[in-house]
């Protein structure tokens, strides 16, 4: 039966009570619950009032419980037993549970997956697991402890945000697509998202935005593998496209650079589950260096 909130004392007098029966001693109790002993007595008077029955009566130094009293306290330590139990198999549990972050496979491949290897040597035991998708989904926190994104904090008014990472973007191709002589202009281009092939981007770079021949691949793995194919040119961070520049298998378009990139760490509002906030202080110290 679901218990009637309205008739019920208070909990702060409850527990008040709970502690005074256990220890036999309103100091004790007052000790225990970190309050003063005028405080537990206080409590357990308005208990008693509002019960309209003795609860305790006073023996020696200490206190000894009414037949009352023992008929409540039973149930009250039971109770506040189970609570105390419930709590802590929950933060067991959350300290425990994995982390799972939505971001976008080719920041993960670039940047994190390489350096993952020192936050378990470092956090031993925590797991953490990367679900890709668009740079430019939406954030959803259902079953996620963390977002990274591409933009700026006020993409996300009712989240909170902290800069992980800022990078230049580049404009590159694949060495066959490049070496094929046509001009920028004339190349096929990668739609991979608002976030970095916008019309403003493009045209600073000496684009005609209306004239270009977009190839929407629709993933952003694929995106990156598109471009070493040379299905078309791409615009990305140069972070995450640097192995590709070292190795040759992808080279700079001589055209301007737009703005800088921010990734952006995004987190629900309010507190945060501690293996979390590690992994994120991990992540901010790992890219800084």
């Amino acid at each position: 039966m679901d218990p009637d909130w309205k008739s019920m004392p208070s909990l702060s007098s409850l527990r008040a009570f709970e502690a005074a029966a256990r220890h036999g001693s309103f100091s004790a109790a007052a000790r225990d619950l970190n309050v003063t002993h005028a405080a537990i007595a206080q409590q357990v008077r308005g208990l008693e009032s509002e019960l309209g029955t003795r609860l305790v009566r006073r023996e020696g130094r200490g206190i000894a419980l009414t037949d009352a009293g023992l008929r409540l306290s039973g149930p009250m330590r039971e109770a506040f037993a189970m609570m105390a139990q419930g709590v802590n198999q929950l933060r067991e549990v959350e300290a425990n549970r994995g982390i799972r972050a939505t971001t976008t496979a080719n920041i993960v491949d670039a940047v994190i997956l390489p350096k993952l290897p020192d936050f378990w040597r470092d956090y031993p035991g925590i797991p953490v697991s990367f679900v890709p998708g668009p740079c430019a989904q939406p954030v959803d926190f259902n079953g996620f402890d963390l977002g990274i994104r591409v933009g700026a904090a006020s993409d996300w008014p009712d989240y909170h945000c902290e800069p992980l990472l800022e990078c230049t973007t580049v404009f590159c191709a694949a060495p066959g697509l490049v070496a094929s002589g046509r001009a920028p202009q004339d190349l096929a281009w990668i739609n991979c998202g608002a976030k970095f092939a916008d019309s403003r981007t493009m045209g600073e770079a000496g684009l005609d935005v209306d004239r270009i021949d977009w190839r929407d691949i629709g993933d952003s793995m694929l995106e990156l593998q598109a471009a070493r194919l040379g299905i078309g040119a791409i615009v990305a961070a140069e972070v995450v496209v640097r192995r590709d520049l070292a190795a040759g298998t992808l080279v700079r378009l001589d055209l301007r650079h737009p703005d800088p990139v921010v990734y952006q760490v995004i987190t629900p509002s309010g507190p945060l589950r501690p293996p979390v906030r590690d992994f994120i202080e991990w992540l901010r110290q790992s890219l800084d260096g």
